[in-house]
């Protein structure tokens, strides 16, 4: 069970990173440099369509699908703390090489 707990807690930190680094490479667009790896569309378009479709997101220009699905990851994180609170010193063991 702490394998499959640690294992959410490592991907939703993966996926949190993903979606920062999407949010910084669109902001870069702004200044007309289009860029975004192959590797990022991949990993988080289903995950923006899924939530597009059960909530409609966007005001104008602006969208608030990665928000959205920030708090989603923080809520998880949240249930698996509170789930087994010693998970923290062993995903905190494994994050700090």
């Amino acid at each position: 069970m702490t394998t499959i707990l640690l294992s959410i807690l490592l991907l939703t930190d993966i996926i949190k990173f993903i979606i920062i680094i999407d949010i910084i490479l669109s902001w870069l667009s702004l200044v007309w440099l289009n860029i975004r790896p192959k590797f990022v569309s991949d990993i988080i378009d289903p995950i923006y369509k899924s939530v597009r479709n059960i909530i409609p997101t966007s005001f104008w220009p602006i969208d608030f699908t990665p928000i959205i699905i920030l708090f989603i990851l923080i809520f998880i994180k949240w249930l698996v703390y509170s789930s087994d609170p010693n998970i923290a010193t062993y995903y905190l063991d494994i994050t700090n090489f």
